[in-house]
């Protein structure tokens, strides 16, 4: 279990952002799946292909030992510029911000990287050999080459769907702030992920190995479609706050909108169109069993059927589940006759 203490002014600091590098982290990070499926699906396999293809041998030796600070990953700062308040930056913003950070940063940095003990295997090995040939020839130039590298990465992986997964960012943030609204910050971080929870003064998140960050920073959290679970990132030198990247909800379908509808209009009866017609907020399976006179157990299944298909989008806070429809109403096929379900 990893434990971030969170005191009053570090709660008060956290906020959510959107950056365009920090989706890249998602792909990235050595978490990521073997296989993923879904609108978003490139799995660790295929990023790893990417990194080859392209002959991107800097950032594939960074992200080998970003592995290495494992279970709280460490990314250097110069690959994490501070996330812009209000807005969302444009990928050239993030990118120039990499190539021109100042040398002392990026020696600072690499310190870290480079310290790193031998013990981590040939892999590592192999990584560090990387890194400090090019880090010999100066700080200015391993940052422009990371740049240069992150930018191909971008072109090849990201860039099709970043419009899409940026304005799906946005929208989960807008969740989460109704969600805040509703049941406050404790709330609000529980629904994050299913293994991540907020009491006592600290944020927990269960998951392989254990760790307590040091206490005073706050949270900058970042929602991206890329990530299948929390991901957490934190600066041992504390020249940043921590960073945690977690799923975007809802997720997009990973079928193309026509194949959707098709699909979907079996899918779709007088029932489930009734839930969905009241899913425009966010609402548990018991609200809905009192809202249409059905047991809860109806509903569960119903909202089972409608999640798969990826009509509604399924959000954790606390002890309770909440189901949110994820198209408007005007996009939704015609309803089908459905089959009895159990219970009714």
């Amino acid at each position: 279990m990893i434990t971030i203490p969170l005191s009053a002014d570090a709660l008060a600091a956290t906020r959510f952002a959107v950056s365009p590098l920090m989706h890249a982290g998602a792909l990235l990070h050595p978490y990521r799946p073997r296989t993923t499926t879904g609108a978003y699906s490139l799995s660790y396999s295929h990023v790893s292909g990417v990194l080859r293809e392209q002959r991107l041998h800097l950032l594939a030796a960074v992200r080998q030992m970003v592995h290495a600070f494992a279970p709280v990953f460490y990314a250097p700062v110069f690959l994490t510029p501070p996330a812009a308040a209000g807005r969302i930056p444009e990928p050239h913003e993030d990118l120039h911000r990499v190539a021109s950070a100042p040398s002392r940063v990026v020696a600072r940095q690499l310190d870290s990287l480079l310290g790193v003990q031998s013990q981590h295997g040939r892999a590592a090995l192999a990584a560090l050999r990387i890194l400090r040939r090019v880090a010999d020839r100066g700080e200015a130039d391993f940052a422009n080459q990371l740049a240069c590298e992150l930018d191909r990465f971008w072109l090849r992986g990201l860039s099709r769907t970043w419009s899409e997964a940026a304005a799906g960012a946005a929208e989960d943030i807008a969740l989460r702030t109704r969600l805040l609204a509703d049941h406050g910050m404790a709330g609000a971080l529980g629904s994050l992920h299913d293994s991540v929870c907020y009491g006592d003064g600290a944020l927990r998140m269960v998951g392989p190995g254990t760790a307590e960050v040091p206490a005073g920073g706050h949270l900058v959290l970042f929602p991206s479609p890329w990530a299948h679970t929390w991901l957490l990132s934190v600066d041992p030198q504390e020249q940043r706050p921590a960073y945690l990247i977690y799923p975007a909800r809802p997720q997009p379908s990973s079928s193309p909108p026509d194949g959707r509808n098709r699909s979907m209009g079996g899918v779709l009866g007088p029932t489930r169109s009734a839930l969905l017609a009241d899913l425009e907020v966010a609402r548990t399976t018991t609200q809905l069993a009192a809202l249409h006179h059905l047991s809860a157990s109806t509903v569960s299944y119903h909202l089972g059927l409608l999640h798969r298909a990826g009509l509604v989008s399924r959000t954790r806070s606390r002890n309770s589940v909440y189901y949110q429809r994820t198209v408007p109403a005007a996009a939704l096929p015609r309803p089908a006759a459905e089959p009895a379900a159990p219970g009714r």
